[in-house]
């Protein structure tokens, strides 16, 4: 996959809009917002993760982001 992919979706947790962007390398899953940056490896996620796994987290990377500014706590 190449290029970035922008996110959005209302967090009900949160009761806001949460944005934000991924971009896949092959090899980690990037994911940035306006609340902090995060990569992630692809062997720290388990199975083959297909686009639509990829999208499933990054909204849970994004939430808790938007949750934890600054947080490695995932």
């Amino acid at each position: 996959m190449s290029g970035t992919v922008q996110i959005s979706f209302q967090d009900e947790t949160l009761k806001k809009q949460v944005e934000g962007s991924f971009i896949s390398d092959g090899k980690s899953i990037h994911v940035f917002s306006e609340y902090g940056s995060k990569s992630f490896p692809y062997n720290d996620l388990g199975a083959v993760i297909d686009y639509p796994a990829q999208v499933l987290f990054v909204k849970k990377a994004l939430s808790e982001l938007a949750r934890d500014p600054g947080s490695s706590k995932f």
